[in-house]
């Protein structure tokens, strides 16, 4: 919701307008639906021209410095093209203009509750302006043409039938209506700020300076006014920080992304870390598939003759003729190899 006030030599306008705005998913491009009640007090008459107005504007934002946590950008450029038809009715004057709307801005917001806008617009118009001067009619006598005998009786006056000359009237209507279509491009430029009350609210105030007639000529028009914007929907997710993003995603989602990126192969549990920061400086980093550590190769002993240093892989391994060894303390977990260049033993075969 906002209002403007425009104040001028050529008299007052005032306008109240109500927008709504759709943002697109990714954040930069922005829709607006704009309804907008005008009036004008012109000072060469007495009477005040009521208009009504509509607009269909697409906005374009391309930050170039960053966005807060909420998704303001920081610095950015601003690009609008739309329509505004308007038209003003009053008791004499009425006015129809057809605009279209080309902008440019940068919205700068040195903190994050606070934005400041300066921009430039022009916009290339149509307009068909027609005034009707009741003083400049002037009926001539061949307008009304009485016909019947009745007409010459003052008794029978009454009946009398009276018979409309219509190129007549045409020819008064046009001594007093004046039709004036011409095409101008205005243009006109100001600083607008805006206080961000939170997330849903924001407290705007508009201010600028434009001329009634094209380019900068013509009456100046110096503008001010205030808006409220409410938000009744979600912020788009794409403006959002990653860790806010992600506060609306499913885990699932979240979990079938990690899987397909590259780095989730290499990826630790916290106690996979914890371990592998425990490790002595001669062993192993952890890998995924492997929760315990492997023990660098211990120095192989001279092997004995009288086993072979690796057994054929369809006959288990010839025992010593003495008492059976004890494993090493270091043997390997149940199901895994063990040390590569160990005596083979019968529990866990080479």
């Amino acid at each position: 919701m906002a209002y403007r006030h425009g104040a001028s030599d050529a008299g007052p306008f005032n306008s109240f307008s109500y927008n709504a705005n759709f943002s697109s998913s990714s954040g930069k491009l922005s829709a607006q639906f704009g309804l907008h009640y005008v009036n004008f007090a012109s000072k060469d008459n007495d009477s005040t021209a009521h208009g009504i107005g509509a607009s269909g504007v697409a906005l374009f934002v391309f930050p170039v410095a960053g966005r807060y946590d909420d998704g303001v950008p920081k610095a950015a450029i601003a690009f609008d093209v739309g329509a505004v038809p308007t038209a003003y009715v009053s008791g004499e004057r009425n006015f129809l203009t057809v605009p279209l709307v080309l902008g440019f801005g940068v919205p700068l917001s040195p903190h994050q509750a606070v934005t400041i806008t300066p921009w430039f617009e022009m916009a290339p118009s149509a307009n068909l302006d027609t005034v009707f001067k009741p003083n400049g009619i002037q009926l001539g006598s061949n307008v009304v043409t009485p016909s019947g005998p009745e007409c010459n009786n003052p008794a029978t006056i009454q009946q009398c039938q009276f018979t409309l000359n219509q190129s007549a009237i045409e020819d008064a209507v046009k001594k007093g209506v004046t039709v004036d279509l011409s095409f101008k491009v205005p243009m006109r430029a100001g600083l607008d700020g805006s206080v961000h009350l939170g997330e849903n609210v924001d407290f705007s105030v508009y201010s600028g300076v434009s001329t009634l007639g094209g380019g900068f000529s013509g009456a100046s028009v110096l503008t001010l006014g205030a808006g409220l914007t409410f938000r009744w929907d979600d912020i788009v997710p794409a403006v959002l920080p990653v860790e806010r993003r992600l506060d609306r995603e499913g885990c699932d989602a979240i979990e079938g992304r990690f899987r397909s990126c590259p780095n989730s192969r290499k990826w630790l549990s916290p106690e996979q870390r914890a371990k592998t920061s425990e490790l002595p400086a001669n062993a192993t980093q952890l890998t995924p598939t492997s929760a315990l550590p492997i023990q660098a190769p211990a120095p192989v002993p001279p092997a004995r003759t009288s086993l072979p240093a690796s057994p054929p892989p369809t006959a288990a391994p010839a025992l010593p003729t003495g008492p059976a060894a004890a494993p090493p303390s270091g043997n390997a977990p149940q199901g895994r190899s063990p040390v590569p260049g160990a005596p083979p033993i019968a529990a866990f075969p080479n």
